[in-house]
Formats: C-alpha cells, sequence, structure tokens
C-alpha cells in the first residue's frame, strides 16, 4: 500500500479575491489615518495622501496575501506513493492523491474565505489517505469517499475556477455553500477512520468476559 504521508510544508503561490468587507474596511481605516496625519499631525495633504494610500493598499492586497501564502506554506504535502507498490488499491490512492492536489493548488486562485475551506478539505483528506496508508482495512468502510466524494470535490474546484472571471456571485456562493458542506463530510469521513472502532471494542469484551466466566467456573 501508499506510504504515509510526509509533513513537509511547500510554499504556494499566492493571490486574491479580497472581500468587500475587507475593502470598506480598509478604506475607512485609511482615511482616518490620512485625516489625522492632515489635521492632527499637519504634515500635508501629499504627506497624509501617501501615507494613506500605502495602508490601503496594504490592507487590501499585502495583508491578505500574506494570510493566504500562510495558509498554503501550512498545508501538508499530499503521500508520496510508491509506483511499484502492486497492491489493487494503490490505483485508487493515486487518483486520490491527484485530487486533493488539485484541490491544494486552487487555494491560491479562489477568495481567502473559500481558501480556508479548500485547505480544510485537504487536511481531512490527507488525514484520511494517511490512516488508509497504513491500515489499508479501514479502507472498505469509506470507499465512497475515494469513488464519489473526492472526484467530485476536485470537479466542483475545477468548475469553479473556469467561472471565476465570468459567473455571477449568486452561482459562485452556491458553490462555496456546497464546499463548505463537502468540508462537513470530509470531517466525518475521518472520523470514521481515524476514530477507534468503539463498538468493535465493546464486543471484543463481551467475548472475553464470556470465556473467562466460562474457563474460571468451578467444575
Amino acid at each position: 500500500m501508499a506510504k504515509p504521508p510526509s509533513r513537509s510544508n511547500k510554499p504556494g503561490n499566492t493571490g486574491a479575491g479580497t472581500s468587500w468587507w475587507v475593502i470598506l474596511g480598509s478604506m475607512a481605516g485609511s482615511l482616518a489615518v490620512g485625516g489625522l496625519l492632515l489635521v492632527e499631525v499637519r504634515s500635508g495633504p501629499i504627506v497624509a495622501g501617501i501615507v494613506a494610500l500605502s495602508l490601503y493598499g496594504f490592507l487590501t492586497v499585502g495583508l491578505p496575501r500574506l494570510f493566504k501564502s500562510k495558509t498554503v506554506q501550512e498545508t501538508p504535502t499530499p503521500p508520496k506513493l510508491d509506483p511499484e507498490d502492486d497492491d489493487p488499491r494503490h490505483a485508487l490512492m493515486v487518483e486520490a492523491h491527484q485530487h486533493l492536489t488539485c484541490v491544494r493548488n486552487a487555494i491560491p486562485a479562489v477568495p481567502l474565505e473559500v481558501g480556508h475551506v479548500l485547505d480544510a478539505l485537504v487536511r481531512h483528506g490527507l488525514a484520511i489517505l494517511e490512516t488508509v496508508a497504513s491500515q489499508p482495512e479501514k479502507l472498505n468502510p469509506i470507499l465512497r469517499f475515494f469513488t464519489y466524494y473526492l472526484p467530485a470535490t476536485a470537479d466542483l474546484v475545477s468548475d469553479r475556477l473556469k467561472l471565476e472571471s465570468h459567473a455571477g456571485q449568486a452561482r459562485l456562493a452556491e458553490i462555496d455553500q456546497t464546499l463548505g458542506r463537502l468540508k462537513e463530510a470530509f470531517a466525518s469521513f475521518e472520523r470514521a477512520v481515524v476514530e477507534p472502532d468503539l463498538a468493535s471494542v465493546d464486543l471484543d469484551i463481551e467475548l472475553l468476559d464470556r470465556a473467562l466466566k466460562d474457563d474460571l467456573a468451578p467444575r
């Protein structure tokens, strides 16, 4: 089977999509600082304007890119799979690896809040891959994650990138809501595969108790 994923970090490009709240808040803050310099400090309109514009540019472009870069850098690298692995489940793991890579590569190209959702999808997916790589018997209970949910999610993210420049905000918001629901589904799949099977543990204990009672009973 596949090897567990590496935890190394890999920086990515940064890009776009700033919300209106950030733009309006940055504009108000920049105007306030410029007015303060102009009225209280009496630095002159040119200096006040330059400072206000510089602050506005940092808040709307520089700061979001800084956070976006941090998000991408903290995303762990998908597991490296052995191409010579002859396990029949290997192809499924390789395909899942490719889908997660596509989702991760889309993070710099979407708005910051959507990037956080995609980052969560990748993290849940990597945790699932890591667990299945080390415990292959856990694949079957969540097979639908590999055969349907993950490919469909990668396709939806790809569609969003294509629609980014010419689709209406309502359409993009609909896609983003679906991505949010998928994040919850991915988290559920992760819990199912990572958390111990308590029902199985209870059954094992019950069977052991019965055996001990039988063996220790007076004859």
